[in-house]
C-alpha cells in the first residue's frame, strides 16, 4: 500500500453518499492520508481550505450556489493553493476542469484505478516541486551550452534536428513530444526533466510542468485570470500560432528570460 503520510485532503460534494464513498476509498488505498474535512458546499470548502491548508482538494463540479469550478478559481489565486481534482458524473466537464489549472478529474461512480492514477500524478508533482531548482536538472543561465542537435525517430530513420528548430516540447497522456518550427511533431523517449538538462539553458524555458518552450519563439505574453501568464508563440511554417500556459511555480523564472 502506497504511503501518503502527512498529506492533507479536503472533499467537497453536495451528494453526501458520494462524498463518503470517496473518503472511504481514499483511506482504503492510502491509509496515511489525513482527511481534514468532508463538506457539501463551495463556501464551506473555501473556509476549510483556508483553515487547514490541505495538499489536495477533491471538488464536485456541480454544487448548488458556488460550483466546484468557482471554488477552484478562488483557490488557485491563493499563494499556496492545493492541487485540485474535480469529481463529476459527466466526462464533458474535463476541458473545463483543466481550464482552471486542475491537476486532474475523476468520474462518478468512483473507480479504484482512477483514484490511483490521480494520486500517482500528485506524488510525481510533489516530488518535482520538492526539489531545489539547482538540483532539478536546470542549467544556470550564466552557463550557456547544452546539446545542440537531437536524433528523433521518423519511420525507419533517425532524423537530426537542431535545437534552435524546436518550437516547444510538451507532455500529453504520459508521453513526451517535440514540435518543430515546421509544425512537425515527434514522439520522444526522453522526459521533460531530461530535456531541461540537455537543452541550451539560455534558449529554452520550462514554463509549466507539461511544457518547455523556445524563448526565441515567444511573440507576446498575456496575463491570465489567476495572476499567471499565457505565452503566445510566433506563427510557425504552417501559419499557426500556439498558446502555452506558464505555471505558477515557474512564473518567477520567466523574468530571467524576458524583462516584464
Amino acid at each position: 500500500m502506497t504511503r501518503m503520510k502527512g498529506v492533507k485532503v479536503v472533499i467537497a460534494d453536495d451528494e453526501k453518499l458520494m462524498a463518503q464513498e470517496l473518503r472511504a476509498l481514499l483511506l482504503e488505498l492510502y491509509s496515511d492520508l489525513q482527511i481534514v474535512g468532508v463538506v457539501h458546499d463551495g463556501e464551506t470548502a473555501l473556509q476549510l481550505v483556508k483553515t487547514h491548508k490541505p495538499d489536495i482538494a477533491f471538488l464536485d463540479i456541480q454544487m448548488p450556489g458556488m460550483t466546484g469550478l468557482a471554488v477552484a478559481k478562488r483557490l488557485i489565486a491563493a499563494e499556496e493553493p492545493p492541487a485540485v481534482v474535480f469529481a463529476t458524473a459527466y466526462d464533458e466537464y474535463a476541458l473545463k476542469a483543466f481550464s482552471v489549472n486542475a491537476m486532474d478529474y475523476i468520474l462518478k461512480p468512483y473507480d479504484e484505478a482512477d483514484i490511483r492514477r490521480v494520486m500517482e500524478k500528485f506524488e510525481k508533482m510533489l516530488a518535482g516541486t520538492s526539489v531545489k531548482p539547482k538540483e532539478s536538472g536546470n542549467k544556470d543561465l550564466s552557463k550557456p551550452g547544452g546539446i545542440r542537435k537531437f536524433s528523433l525517430e521518423k519511420g525507419d530513420r533517425m532524423e537530426i534536428i537542431d535545437s534552435d528548430k524546436i518550437e516547444l516540447i510538451y507532455a500529453k497522456d504520459r508521453l513526451v513530444y517535440i514540435k518543430t518550427l515546421d509544425g512537425d511533431i515527434y514522439r520522444t523517449k526522453l522526459t521533460l526533466q531530461e530535456y531541461e538538462g540537455k537543452l541550451p539553458a539560455e534558449c529554452f524555458f520550462r514554463c509549466h510542468r507539461n511544457y518547455i518552450v523556445n524563448v526565441n519563439q515567444i511573440k507576446e505574453i498575456a496575463t491570465w485570470f489567476n495572476k499567471g501568464y499565457i505565452l503566445i508563440l510566433k506563427k510557425n511554417a504552417a501559419g499557426k500560432s500556439q498558446e502555452v500556459p506558464v505555471g505558477r511555480a515557474y512564473a518567477a523564472r520567466l523574468r530571467e528570460y524576458i524583462e516584464l
